[in-house]
């Protein structure tokens, strides 16, 4: 840790943002220039060691900025101007908070004295963003900033991470010079996790080791504490299946043996199974939330134990046995630890609840991976998944948008820890394209997928320009179905066909791919999907893939 005074020296306001973002090891600011943002995008012209990313739209630039502290786990950084630009950034900082993601956000106001006086594009940011955001701060001079910005990074990283909104008056940005201090962050944030009290180990080990169907369900907070080497330890150590919310889909590997796949309302029947008659359930980093439980309508155990850095969380949504509060790979290693010489007693009884589970998942395996959809056509989602499962590596990172097509990805054998994000609980479309860019603009080497339906690329589309221009090449996957398909089977689902409000025209966004700079092609023929992929991952170019898939086959029955 650096003791020293720093030196001070007087710099510009707008100067001064930037430094403390590079301080805080600022890689990219993803975002649309306004005239309230100049004096930051100037200061930004000196300094090559922060990219900044033009998108078409302010929400791509959030959605940027959330996929890319998914990944990383450091903050992203998203900036817009006052009014309509902040405003559009909402939605997908809705999702980076209720996604739990790391994300800066940076608006410029009207000046000071205008702020609230009928200017042009005036609207008040920090009551627009306080319900999605850890903090929503106005800065309204120039001294502040420095401060301002140390804290917004500290909030963003301290706990259960999310979104900060930085929302500075134009004055404050344009104001003249500042003593400034180029601080360390180590001097000033400590992100050192909690422990759980031994008490609570002990109980939850007690639990545990009497268990005859135990049960690990791991969510994003699992993914956020790094904890999938643990959980599979402990897994092992019990002999335990292991299901994960859709937000813990890479907690641990999916082709891992004891991995069973995520529960959701679309989740897997594996799962749900498998968390109903289970007689003790160890939750980790996993709020229980509506999507995992279908409206908390799933019935389980009383004989809980759950493990969670934020105690707010814990009992939130069920009643449990055993309430842990701290970091979770701290947590299972010490339970995996207490546990040891103390699991012999119902060994029996756990391996033929692990044989019944694997007989479990080999059905519906059958199931979803039926022989007839290798020839069916239109394609079949199923087979999309199954042709791309086979495609993908320890080196491939997945991202899924909302709706049908990232309902699917749940079949996908994610087989790194981290690689695999989808807006599961904010539900916020048009992700699945920018999160694309910013995973491989944050991970140049990694192998970027992303599977989105021809809804939410319509609310995108403008950034392939985005994706040729910065030099991020990567494959779309387009699950085409000329609809908005959810939406469209929840029509059926609940009013029968009385359709509305929810075909499209045929479109050909392959076309659109290599109008735009990029490449693409169409695959309508299921045996032509696996070297479809093969090319556009061997291109190293952005590269759309547009498939017709057969739009019938419904999610909104039992999960498969």
């Amino acid at each position: 840790m650096t003791t020293s005074q720093p030196a001070r020296a007087k710099i510009g306001a707008a100067r001064a943002v930037v430094q403390c973002l590079k301080l805080e090891g600022v890689e990219f600011i993803f975002g649309v220039p306004g005239g309230q943002t100049l004096s930051i995008m100037d200061a930004l012209y000196d300094e090559p060691g922060i990219r900044f990313i033009t998108t078409r739209d302010e929400r791509a630039a959030a959605h940027m900025a959330d996929a890319y502290g998914r990944l990383t786990g450091k903050p992203g950084v998203c900036l817009a101007t006052t009014g309509p630009g902040a405003t559009n950034l909402i939605t997908a900082v809705g999702g980076a908070h209720r996604d739990s993601s790391p994300v800066v956000v940076i608006t410029c106001n009207n000046r000071r004295r205008h702020i609230g006086q009928d200017d042009n594009q005036d609207a008040d940011h920090i009551t627009l963003f306080r319900q999605f955001t850890k903090l929503s701060r106005f800065v309204p001079d120039s001294e502040g900033i420095p401060q301002a910005v140390r804290e917004a990074f500290r909030v963003a990283t301290t706990g259960n991470p999310g979104p900060v909104l930085l929302d500075f008056a134009r004055d404050a940005v344009e104001g003249g010079e500042i003593a400034f201090e180029p601080i360390d962050p180590q001097n000033y944030r400590f992100n050192e996790r909690p422990v759980a009290p031994d008490a609570s180990i002990a109980a939850a080990a007690q639990a545990l080791a009497v268990a005859r169907k135990p049960v690990l369900w791991l969510g994003r907070g699992a993914i956020i504490a790094r904890a999938g080497e643990a959980a599979l330890k402990l897994a092992e150590l019990l002999g335990a299946p292991i299901v994960t919310s859709f937000n813990g889909i890479s907690a641990v590997p999916g082709d891992h043996d004891l991995c069973f796949g995520p529960r959701s309302r679309f989740g897997t029947k594996v799962s749900k199974h498998l968390l109903q008659d289970s007689d003790c359930i160890l939750v980790v980093g996993n709020s229980m939330n509506a999507a995992s439980t279908s409206r908390w309508t799933l019935p389980l155990t009383r004989n809980i134990v759950q493990v969670d850095l934020d105690p707010a969380i814990v009992g939130r949504n069920y009643p449990v046995a055993v309430g842990v509060i701290g970091d979770a790979t701290d947590a299972l290693r010490r339970l995996a630890g207490a546990l040891q010489g103390k699991v012999s007693a119902n060994a029996a009884a756990r391996a033929d609840w692990l044989a019944q589970a694997r007989r479990l998942r080999e059905d519906w395996r059958k199931d979803v991976f039926a022989p007839a959809y290798a020839t069916s056509r239109p394609i079949k989602p199923q087979w999309v998944m199954q042709t791309l499962g086979a495609a993908i590596d320890a080196n491939t990172v997945i991202v899924a948008d909302a709706g049908n097509p990232g309902v699917w990805t749940h079949m996908l054998p994610i087989k790194t820890p981290g690689a695999y994000m989808k807006p599961v609980g904010y539900g916020n479309m048009a992700f699945g394209l920018p999160a694309a860019i910013a995973a491989k603009l944050a991970g140049p080497g990694k192998d970027v997928i992303a599977v989105v339906g021809d809804g939410s690329l319509g609310m995108s589309m403008g950034d392939m320009e985005t994706a040729v221009r910065e030099k991020a090449p990567f494959t779309l996957i387009v699950m085409n179905d000329m609809a908005y398909g959810n939406i469209k089977q929840e029509e059926l689902h609940f009013h029968g066909q009385r359709y509305i409000g929810v075909d499209f025209g045929d479109v050909d966004y392959a076309g659109i791919a290599k109008c735009m700079g990029g490449d693409g092609e169409k695959v309508a023929n299921p045996a032509d999907l696996a070297a479809a992929i093969a090319r556009g991952k061997a291109s190293g170019r952005f590269y759309l893939i547009d498939i017709r898939i057969d739009g019938s086959e419904n999610v909104w029955k039992d999960p498969i």
